[in-house]
């Protein structure tokens, strides 16, 4: 409706063309002139207002987010939790316990574009029971036509209340044939062995519908076996950001910043960690990162869609592909084959190639973890604030002023290097601008504390996010699946529906994690992926888009 009124400015413009003309064309007494030129200029005050109302509600009141379908407010209630993994808490009878070495914790860094694909397609492989997984987007890697590609039924709209506009998808024979994506046959298969699957992800508005007999990836996986893999979009707060899974109970959970993309996964520099429990009372799982997905879940939307008009040979492959009628997907070989890791403007200059480890944490270690947006942004300020020497930051972006300053404080005053490596280029215009902005100033406030430079072009985007730091005699590693952004680390801890609110501070849900050693076994694995990337990175410069 604003738009509307907004295409509509000649009001104004009228008004002050009736003035002139009755002014230069009027023959009659000065008086009516007078009155004339008097109603005129009451319109036109009149109009000014009108237009002054507008602009003010439309800042101050409700703009269209697309992906935004927060219904109540969200309180924080998550708290950061720390275990120590070379030791459990053992309790006898009311005596206050004895500590023993016991359960261990082990952590596995990945990166695209090398193995980010790999670890996705083992964590559902490897699932026995449960796979709970967090995701911003579900998305075939094929094309999804939109209406307009081809001629379209009197069906089309039967099965959604979206806009035609919006009409997509592909056949779900097309999909099980030509489908690139190896995580869609892996859900599949994981439903076909029994595993109980739930996708939690976000509801974008403008995104692809099926029709015409066409389903979407979010179809084919709610469709397919709804008692065994359901499909949810996230409503708690404004966005879903967190890349997340977790198998059987918590036994292994991935973190990253990887999204289900073919960018992401092949042509992106990403970052992540496999995190594996055992079983104990003290738990990261339990305390942390399930309580917040129990939460989301049970305050999500069920994804649904109709199926009159899907064809029965069309129907019957969607269910044989996960309740026994139809051979496994063959997902084995299909990760990571188109991965450009090799691209390079420098033939003297190789780039850095990533190798997986797993490490076992060990004595004197923690992990801590901690989920956005319930008391992050001060896990994240008190993270930063206890860097005593040096500070390794590679990450996509910095648009929130708290922690720029945060960065030159420690800069300047207690004499900390931060060295920074960030995204050459970023996609959102908004965030591309102010991400020259806090980069300027860090480069012009920090002096010789603080070094900035632009990550390897020959990523599409250098999304990761991570932190290394030295703190007395230990190394802390900060692995986040979100930004350093106001959105995505915010202030406060109640958080009202905004819908895109000027007034109202969005909140993304992430989740994060940190590691704290005495030996860096960690540490070491993201500072060669830092030390290798900078061999092909270039002195610092305001990020373009791809």
């Amino acid at each position: 409706k604003n738009r509307r009124l907004l295409k509509a400015p000649d009001g104004i413009t009228f008004a002050h063309q009736q003035r002139t003309m009755m002014v230069n064309a009027s023959s009659s007494s000065s008086s009516s002139v007078v009155f004339s030129q008097t109603i005129a200029e009451g319109q036109a005050r009149r109009k000014w207002w009108w237009w002054f109302l507008v602009f003010a509600r439309f800042f101050t009141q409700k703009r269209n987010f697309d992906f935004d379908h927060q219904v109540t407010p969200y309180v924080s209630t998550i708290a950061p939790h720390e275990v120590f993994p070379s030791v459990e808490l053992i309790f006898k009878g009311s005596h206050p316990g004895v500590l023993k070495k016991g359960a261990q914790i082990s952590a596995q860094p990945f990166f695209s574009p090398e193995n980010s694909e790999r670890v996705a397609l083992e964590m559902i492989e490897d699932a026995e029971e449960t796979l709970d997984i967090f995701t911003p987007g579900v998305k075939f890697w094929s094309y999804e036509r939109r209406r307009g590609d081809a001629t379209t039924t009197e069906n089309t709209t039967k099965n959604n209340n979206n806009n035609n506009n919006n009409c997509g998808g592909v056949l779900p024979s097309r999909a099980m044939a030509k489908e690139s994506f190896p995580v869609f046959f892996a859900l599949l298969n994981a439903a076909k062995r029994n595993v109980t699957v739930r996708v939690l992800t976000n509801k974008y508005d403008d995104e692809e519908v099926g029709c015409d007999g066409r389903v979407t990836m979010k179809d084919f996986l709610s469709l397919a076996n709804p008692e065994k893999m359901e499909v949810r979009y996230y409503r708690s707060t404004s966005f879903m950001h967190a890349k997340y899974i977790a198998r059987d109970g918590g036994k292994a959970m991935s973190i990253s910043s990887v999204n289900w993309s073919r960018e992401s996964m092949r042509e992106n520099r990403e970052a992540g960690i496999i995190l594996r429990e055992g079983d104990g009372p003290d738990r990261l799982f339990d305390r942390v990162s399930n309580r917040a997905f129990e939460y989301d879940w049970k305050r999500a939307q069920k994804h649904a869609r109709g199926v009159e008009d899907i064809a029965k040979e069309e129907m019957a492959i969607i269910k044989g592909s996960a309740v026994g009628d139809a051979k496994l997907a063959k997902t084995k070989g299909m990760a990571n084959k188109n991965a450009k890791n090799t691209i390079t403007n420098d033939d003297s200059v190789k780039p850095f190639v990533t190798k997986m480890e797993k490490i076992p944490l060990g004595e004197g270690s923690s992990v801590e973890m901690f989920v956005s947006p319930d008391f992050s942004r001060d896990s994240l300020l008190r993270f930063l604030r206890s860097a005593e020497n040096v500070v390794y930051i590679y990450t996509y972006q910095i648009t929130d002023d708290e922690i720029a300053n945060t960065l030159v404080d420690l800069a300047m005053r207690k004499h900390v290097k931060v060295f920074l490596m960030l995204s050459p280029r970023i996609y959102a215009d908004w965030d591309r601008k102010k991400a020259s902005q806090v980069q300027t100033r860090l480069s012009q406030a920090g002096g010789k504390n603080i070094i900035i430079h632009s990550a390897p072009k020959h990523f599409r985007y250098s999304h990761l996010k991570f932190i290394v730091k030295d703190r007395k005699s230990t190394f802390e590693t900060l692995l986040m699946t979100g930004n350093l952004s106001p959105s995505d680390l915010p202030e406060g801890n109640i958080f009202k529906p905004c819908h895109g609110m000027s007034s109202c501070s969005r909140a993304n849900r992430d989740i994060n994690v940190i590691f704290r050693e005495k030996d860096g076994a960690v540490a070491s694995k993201f500072l060669e992926v830092f030390e290798g990337d900078l061999k092909m990175a270039t002195e610092y410069s305001n990020p373009t888009k791809y």
